[in-house]
């Protein structure tokens, strides 16, 4: 813990030279989970977010990924998804969304520490816009490579009231290969929140995620998310 104070001091002093803009928005997500066999499944999700004051959609997402699992505690996977932004600013009247596109592969390890599942996840992806007009009022033909990203997340699940588990994550998102070289944080969230099974096949997670997000001109947006996700998986 002293080795993480003093090492989050520094940044700390870095963000309070930067302008920081605070955001409130609540996320929703549905995943559909369908087994192939013992090693293979795949997953589908659909997520829409919006700002909260005032009450304007900020984003719409669809992926799609196949996984091959290795024994109990390795899982690899590849997909993409489209996502649909609107502007980060819900005051702007230009409210365009333009399409992302984002091709990933992910590694997953899980394992057990006493009553804790820990997973650790390692994802890397390609992100790809559409373009505009200078106005941003509509789109082009074209399609730009905008950055690279990796992305960690360590996340623990941990028992609490009978079927309910309680779940904590912390993920870091850098960039490389923008256009500016020095917008190397992305982002910084973390999650505290329950998982809820609802079924046997069907669980509710609701939470808080707090996401610090550097923005390519070096400010920052410092957001309260409100989290609520259905998982879902076809026996």
């Amino acid at each position: 813990m002293k080795g993480l104070f003093f090492f989050l001091v520094p940044m700390f002093g870095l963000f309070a030279q930067h302008k920081i803009e605070h955001q409130s928005q609540v996320w929703y997500g549905y995943y559909l989970t369908y087994p192939i066999n013992n090693q293979w499944f795949v997953q589908g999700e659909v997520h829409t977010r919006h700002f909260v004051d005032p009450l304007v959609h900020h984003q719409n997402a669809f992926r799609a990924h196949v996984h091959r699992t290795f024994g109990e505690n390795w899982d690899v996977s590849a997909g993409a998804a489209i996502f649909l932004n609107t502007p980060n600013d819900p005051l702007t009247s230009t409210r365009l969304a333009i399409p992302e596109y984002r091709p990933h592969v992910d590694i997953v390890y899980r394992h057990r520490l006493s009553a804790f599942r820990l997973d650790h996840r390692f994802r890397s992806e390609m992100r790809f816009n559409r373009g505009t007009d200078f106005s941003r009022t509509q789109l082009t033909d074209a399609v730009n490579l905008n950055s690279y990203r990796f992305r960690y997340r360590i996340q623990a699940l941990f028992p609490l009231v009978k079927t309910i588990q309680g779940k904590v994550n912390t993920e870091i998102l850098l960039n490389a290969g923008q256009e500016n070289p020095a917008n190397v944080l992305d982002q910084h969230r973390m999650f505290a929140g329950f998982s809820i099974p609802i079924r046997d096949n069907l669980t509710v997670d609701v939470g808080y995620l707090h996401a610090f997000q550097q923005r390519p001109n070096l400010n920052y947006y410092d957001r309260s998310i409100l989290s609520l996700m259905l998982f879902h998986q076809i026996n």
